[in-house]
């Protein structure tokens, strides 16, 4: 009978203590969730921009909640606090992308230099990564959240490293030596970046642009490669 069909329906729905919601309630729910997920990506995306410029100390919640253009409590709501952001925004997942795309090239010399080009871009690059950059400041400025870069990011790329050394010179590099040698590949990339601003004004018309950033890929490499060959030659 029709009259008693909703009756029907609010019992059903009763008994199984489920919610329907309708169009209209899953429509706002949807818009919710998206402006919540939006918040968020604004607040760590000005994260990355503050703390890299300002370093954890100096950096303030108002300032980042300035550049996303939200409100104060938005922190505390998605994060619970500035520590809790600044650990948010420490995303390693580009070098992390790095490590695994260079896994699968052909050839420990060609791996060697796709990985130095990758690095030096994310290091480098005016458009690379503000997760990077942000790391960097972390290495100059340590904070609490140094452990968990060291196991997170640090330690897996120098074990990465570590075995294409070992690829081109054998397995017979003794300890020293390999840790010598990764270290000096490491080193030469970071010089670029923490000299930037003396590279700057002894070369000021040198931009570190994609043709730039592969030509000093392919001198690390090379100058490498010539180091690893004396290493292998003379065990």
């Amino acid at each position: 009978m029709p009259p008693g069909k909703p009756k029907l329906q609010q019992r059903a729905a009763g008994e199984t203590g489920r919610f329907m919601p309708s169009a209209n309630n899953l429509n706002i729910l949807n818009i919710q969730s998206d402006i919540s997920g939006n918040t968020r990506d604004r607040l760590l995306a000005a994260a990355r921009k503050v703390f890299s410029e300002h370093g954890f100390q100096g950096a303030t919640v108002r300032e980042i909640c300035r550049h996303a253009e939200v409100n104060l409590a938005a922190v505390n709501y998605h994060f619970s606090g500035k520590e809790a952001l600044f650990v948010a925004a420490l995303s390693f997942e580009p070098l992390n992308a790095l490590r695994n795309s260079v896994a699968h090239e052909s050839g420990a010399k060609v791996r060697l230099q796709r990985f130095i080009e990758g690095f030096l871009t994310q290091l480098m690059n005016e458009n690379g990564t503000p997760q990077c950059q942000l790391m960097m400041r972390e290495l100059i400025e340590p904070t609490l959240a140094l452990d968990n870069i060291v196991q997170e990011v640090i330690a897996p790329l120098h074990e990465f490293v570590s075995q294409l050394v070992r690829d081109v010179v054998g397995a017979k590099v003794t300890p020293g030596e390999l840790r010598r040698c990764v270290f000096s590949i490491f080193g030469q990339c970071l010089f670029y970046r923490h000299s930037h601003a003396v590279i700057r004004r002894l070369h000021p018309n040198l931009h570190y642009d994609k043709k730039e950033i592969s030509a000093t890929a392919h001198h690390i490499t090379e100058f490498t490669l010539a180091g690893l060959r004396q290493i292998a030659e003379n065990p």
